[in-house]
């Protein structure tokens, strides 16, 4: 490796990460312990890399880490690793990106979040080379529509992976969201570079980070300061409305907290959100109601896939009333006719949240439960098994949404289940065993198009039959079925809140 390298790292950090001109020599050094350097050479100017319109910083990091692994100094498997500890050298101390953040939000605090957004992307902790290989489309109905997203970019966890990370955290950080992971390099963490904002939610000390493998604009994460496990609870009602306050531009909202059902990190009370629209935003009403109590606050029941009860008010303080009145009722309502049991030994209802402003306050909160039965072992209202093959993963606040992110493998599977379409003669008994879990879908298929399709035609159909199937599963979340039963006991549910049906 040369020293050209070295300054090109340097001179992307002036270009993007803000670095001043008296750490250069001290970055500089700490850059060449990094390398595994002793020697700086005079610069070949002709040698450097133009750094003007990069969104990210791949082309000058890539050749350093490929040197270091062809040189024998760093395994690829560390390759990650290496990328985020250089990374986290030449970017900005915490404490002064917390300085330029609030100074930016004293005139605009979406301009603040925006920059850090930027930043978060230079310096390589938003990993926007891998998000851009995702592969999605938008699915328009009458409900909203649906948005698909075959996620390249992220490993695929199971309901029993997530169980597991629950009782399997690690002393310090104790999980891969904490705040401490800034800096951090044991357990061959790739999060030194992490940076992020400090904020304070219902009176108590919340940290804003920005995902690293984000599914839509400026998506990122609240943390609680403290690691202690997610639980749905009325103060969640009053943090996310302290955001939105504070960033009216951004969606933020809460998982339901339970295993199933409540996203893949339990142990570390958190929030999403970011700065996009939903699908499930743009669903109409189905019914209204109204509260006697509370005559500011419209009340509607959705014509979405599942039961999602909207509040909508220009006074705060009565759409969080009625809010935490909802939370604090479902979690303890059974409804025994449509299999709602809240609680037996455990807890078993709760509720997923997404609250924005536009204009108003607007409070989605959607109707939750994991029990589980003989039929269904991973949650009656959760995907059901004949939907696994194309997703099995918990069913969180942004596929609840209408965003499905789904697993990367399927890229490389759908191919060969489109090469069955196309063939002349099927035989199911040749399929490599991980793709045994598409055996039923692909007779399926073959049964009502047929085989021997050309290409744009297999591929058609199997994008239809993947958008039926994300409905499907956001059907089975539905703890009320879309029925005269179901409506009829989701009506009785918002009557027992005091709710009037218009």
């Amino acid at each position: 490796m040369n020293s050209s390298n070295i300054k090109n790292l340097i001179n992307y950090a002036y270009e993007y990460l803000d670095l001043d001109k008296n750490d250069e020599l001290y970055v500089r050094n700490r850059l060449l312990e990094a390398c595994f350097m002793e020697e700086y050479d005079d610069i070949d100017e002709s040698n450097l890399v133009d750094i003007s319109n990069l969104d990210y910083p791949d082309s000058i990091i890539n050749p350093i880490l490929d040197d270091l692994i062809e040189s024998g100094k760093v395994l690829e498997s560390n390759r990650e690793y290496y990328l985020c500890k250089i990374m986290d050298i030449i970017s900005l101390r915490p404490s002064a990106i917390e300085a330029k953040f609030n100074k930016i939000a004293e005139e605009s605090s979406v301009d603040a979040f925006k920059w850090l957004h930027s930043y978060s992307e230079h310096n390589s902790y938003i990993k926007l080379s891998d998000i851009r290989k995702n592969m999605g489309w938008i699915v328009n109905d009458e409900k909203g529509g649906l948005e698909i997203t075959i996620n390249l970019s992220k490993p695929e966890k199971s309901n029993s992976d997530v169980k597991k990370a629950l009782s399997a955290a690690p002393k310090y950080p104790k999980c891969v969201i904490c705040p401490e992971n800034m800096g951090y390099a044991g357990h061959g963490t790739t999060r030194q570079n992490l940076r992020g904002h400090n904020m304070i939610l219902g009176g108590d000390p919340w940290f804003w980070q920005f995902s690293p493998y984000a599914y839509f604009n400026e998506h990122g994460i609240a943390i609680n300061a403290s690691h202690t496990p997610m639980v749905v609870e009325e103060k969640n009602i009053t943090n996310v409305l302290d955001f939105i306050d504070y960033v009216p531009e951004y969606f933020i909202g809460f998982n339901a907290a339970l295993p199933i059902i409540g996203g893949s990190i339990l142990a570390h009370d958190h929030y999403q959100g970011g700065r996009y629209t939903l699908p499930v935003f743009k669903s109409k009403d189905k019914y209204l109601f109204t509260a006697k109590t509370h005559p500011n606050v419209k009340i509607s029941i959705l014509n979405w896939y599942n039961n999602v009860i909207r509040l909508e008010s220009t006074s705060r303080t009565e759409i969080e009333a009625v809010a935490q009145q909802i939370v604090r009722t479902w979690k303890s309502y059974d409804d025994l006719e449509n299999n709602i049991i809240a609680r037996t030994n455990v807890q078993h209802s709760s509720i997923t949240c997404i609250s924005r402003y536009d204009n108003k306050y607007i409070v989605d909160l959607i109707l939750r439960n994991n029990v589980t039965s003989e039929e269904y072992p991973d949650g009656v209202y959760h995907a059901h098994p004949e939907y696994h093959n194309i997703k099995k993963e918990a069913i969180g606040l942004i596929e609840a949404g209408g965003m499905f992110i789904l697993p990367a493998r399927l890229k490389r599977q759908l191919a060969i289940v489109s090469d069955c379409l196309q063939a002349n003669e099927l035989n199911l008994d040749i399929l490599q065993e991980d793709m045994l879990v598409h055996k039923d879908m692909i007779q399926r298929l073959v049964d009502n198009h047929g085989i021997g399709l050309d290409e744009d035609k297999a591929n058609n159909v199997i994008k239809l039959e993947i958008e039926r199937i994300c409905r499907e599963i956001l059907y089975n979340t539905a703890v009320y079925k879309d029925t005269e039963a179901g409506n009829k006991g989701f009506i009785k549910f918002m009557n027992s809140n005091d709710f009037k049906l218009v």
